[in-house]
């Protein structure tokens, strides 16, 4: 009869031979042993999907691409726990010199053109998928086509969670990255000059993440006026959050979009979360707010610069069915600017604290830097720099609160709201 111990003694032998077999299973796939071309001439779709379900299969893993230019005719699905990864550690940014010069791991997508709807070109589809270190760039991509032709998203993560994507650009992609019901995705190091949308995340109800992201025009001798230039600079959007529950998005930036940062409402509802450190350059409007959760929108270090060249920019407006609160602090408004805060929602409350407005009223029209249509308002300890109307409030505000502003020859105030509003120690 064999003892208690020796069954102890044989068990761990068992265990220990498992995790040496175990131990020697790859975790590392190279798509060049595996016959990528990476030439720019042959289709490697095949290869790479291969390489991407081996990976899949064996629990995880990452697959290697070298450097090269890998045409990729079909679109790329990244299961659960496998990274794709390219060669670079840093977001790659392509030289402008009428194309973009392209270097490093680079995908060139075809496949969808002409429609925003068919597979995307890569698709996070398990927990854990994580794009890296690639440039993507759309051969067949013209700046003579405007409006751009559309395409299906670059990026898409679906009912997953924990997805990631690094160190990437996308040069010229009709819509970059898109998250929906994707909890706790964090999107780091991503560049690109996508044309009709940027970033979009919706239904994500648990902690998202986006950080150091930056949509401009890389890969594209911008011209204000080319027209391609002029329809992103009036129609695109750089990021876009719908329902998200506590966003954080930290030290972003983008340039020449129609909307630098949107916050809009799906049917799965709106946004509330924490913005630090964004900024917009020569957008129409560098923040719009259509909705937001009652918790609201903290933005604090903004910096928000008007479309070059324009008369009615606004530097954040807030729509007129907005329901929820925004937050400013230490933001910073200058440029091409006519408003630099428009409250237009009798249900929404702004918080202005130590801002600083630097320009606006560009067209002469007498517009004030904080114009209050409705709702309420706190604006408090901030600097105005010109001798202009700074604040105009409208009848239908039911509470405006103006504290401790600085202003040159004394805060000049329109008052529309009589006693609902309280002006205490402005200089």
């Amino acid at each position: 009869m064999v003892g208690v111990n020796t069954i102890q003694k044989l068990a761990l032998i068992v265990g220990l031979a498992v995790g040496l077999i175990d131990s020697t299973r790859a975790t590392e796939w190279n798509v060049a042993s595996a016959g990528a071309r990476g030439d720019g001439q042959t289709d490697d779709t095949a290869v790479f999907q291969q390489l991407l379900n081996k990976a899949g299969a064996e629990g995880g893993g990452t697959v290697l691409l070298p450097a090269g230019k890998y045409r990729i005719d079909g679109a790329l699905s990244i299961p659960a726990a496998v990274t794709l990864k390219g060669v670079f550690n840093v977001p790659p940014t392509p030289l402008h010199k009428g194309s973009p010069d392209l270097h490093g791991t680079v995908l060139l997508a075809s496949a969808g053109r002409g429609s925003q709807e068919g597979k995307p070109f890569i698709r996070l589809a398990g927990h854990m998928a994580c794009l890296s270190g690639v440039i993507v760039s759309y051969p067949e991509w013209s700046r003579k086509d405007v409006p751009p032709v559309p395409y299906p998203p670059c990026v898409l993560a679906e009912n997953v969670k924990d997805v990631g994507v690094f160190d990437c650009c996308f040069v010229n992609p009709y819509e970059a990255v898109r998250l929906v019901r994707s909890a706790r995705h964090l999107i780091r190091n991503v560049y690109g000059y996508p044309a009709w949308r940027g970033l979009y995340v919706d239904g994500c109800y648990d902690i998202g993440r986006v950080e150091n992201c930056h949509f401009w025009p890389f890969g594209v001798n911008y011209q204000a006026a080319d027209p391609y230039c002029l329809w992103i600079n009036t129609h695109g959007v750089a990021f876009e959050f719908a329902r998200t529950d506590w966003q954080y998005v930290l030290n972003t930036f983008c340039f020449g979009y129609g909307v630098g940062y949107k916050f809009s409402e799906s049917s799965a509802g709106s946004c509330n979360g924490n913005f630090l450190g964004i900024g917009a350059d020569s957008c129409a409007r560098p923040v719009l707010v259509q909705q937001a959760q009652p918790p609201g929108l903290l933005i604090t270090n903004g910096e928000f610069v008007g479309r070059w060249g324009s008369g009615d920019s606004v530097g954040l407006e807030i729509g007129e069915k907005a329901a929820g609160k925004v937050s400013l602090q230490n933001c910073s408004f200058w440029g091409p600017i006519d408003r630099c805060i428009w409250q237009r929602s009798p249900h929404a409350q702004i918080t202005a604290s130590g801002c600083n407005f630097v320009r606006w009223d560009v067209a002469k029209q007498g517009s004030a830097a904080v114009q209050i249509d409705a709702g309420a308002a706190i604006v408090q300890g901030n600097t105005f720099s010109l001798k202009k109307l700074h604040v105009q409030i409208g009848e239908k505000v039911r509470s405006a609160i103006l504290l401790g502003n600085q202003a040159p020859e004394g805060l000049r105030v329109e008052n529309h709201a009589n006693q609902r509003t309280v002006s205490i120690g402005n200089e």
